[in-house]
């Protein structure tokens, strides 16, 4: 077996793989994330993603290939969810606070941007067009966050699979984990206790698929009297109210799950189990509620 750990995307990116063709796969998956975590980061002012937010609404601009992929699956994704998730959600997360990446416990409730609330309204933010050109709709800002990451952990794992000629392997991005085996290799993967840092509540026995999890309480601060978290409604821009503490998902692809996990906070019981029956009937989740804290701390 061969490892590979780096920190990228504010999380512990580690890589485990076996009978891999390529001598040099360590630098070449480092430079992919690397890459994503520099250009596609709302934290920094210099890179693709602020190019883009910085360009007028009823203007075009030619994106990387790369950057315009993970955009086109993001929305995607918005239209398939009915707009409940949304890559269009950078004023909103600066509105609530997040306005720094973690790890922080409070922002003070002063001179954030207001934004308006007609994300319901428009249909078609970007229009997507050839030669990797997308047309400005829009006046909202791009945010492709935790979706980044799955994104940037899917291409990985891919390109080990396919270009590497790995045998099996597992990509796991600060668990948010993709894997891949030859039908023997068995994987086994914790699901963390929400209410205890370092404890697990159960075990996953995966041999080819992704698992993904969302929680509301670890990326949380206090904004001046309010308790804030980073899991936001897409048609309102405010966090999710919801008694879901947290979500794992297990499905055939971290994209899937990225989004998937973040649908169990959004939706109640009975339309979560009405919408995963028609739209993702092989998944499967395991949620944490607020009512499970008494008997796991």
């Amino acid at each position: 077996m061969e490892t590979f750990s780096i920190n990228v995307m504010n999380t512990d990116v580690y890589i485990e793989i076996s009978n891999i063709k390529k001598i040099n796969w360590r630098e070449e998956i480092e430079a992919w994330l690397l890459y994503v975590d520099q250009e596609w980061s709302r934290f920094r002012d210099d890179n693709e993603l602020s190019i883009l937010n910085q360009l007028p609404q009823g203007e075009s601009i030619q994106l990387s290939a790369p950057f315009y992929d993970v955009l086109y699956r993001a929305d995607e994704y918005r239209k398939k969810t009915m707009g409940l998730f949304s890559p269009y959600l950078k004023l909103q997360m600066e509105a609530n606070g997040y306005i720094k990446s973690f790890p922080f416990s409070a922002v003070p409730k002063t001179g954030l941007a207001k934004f308006h609330e007609n994300m319901t309204e428009e249909t078609k933010p970007i229009l997507f067009l050839d030669h990797n050109i997308i047309y400005k709709n829009t006046n909202q800002k791009v945010d492709i966050g935790g979706f980044a990451k799955g994104y940037a952990m899917e291409c990985a794992a891919q390109w080990l699979r396919s270009t590497g000629g790995a045998k099996y392997g597992i990509v796991d991005g600060g668990g948010d984990i993709t894997m891949w085996s030859d039908g023997v290799k068995e994987w086994k993967i914790g699901i963390a206790n929400p209410f205890k840092k370092g404890t697990e509540i159960g075990l996953i026995r995966i041999r080819n698929g992704a698992i993904a999890t969302s929680n509301r309480l670890y990326r949380s601060w206090r904004y001046g009297d309010e308790i804030k978290h980073h899991l936001l409604n897409g048609k309102t821009g405010s966090p999710i109210r919801t008694d879901v503490v947290q979500a794992t998902v297990m499905t055939r692809n971290l994209l899937d799950g990225e989004v998937l996990a973040k649908m169990c906070f959004l939706l109640s019981e009975k339309k979560r189990k009405h919408w995963f029956k028609e739209h993702y009937s092989h998944c499967r989740y395991f949620l944490v509620r607020e009512s499970d804290r008494s008997k796991l701390e």
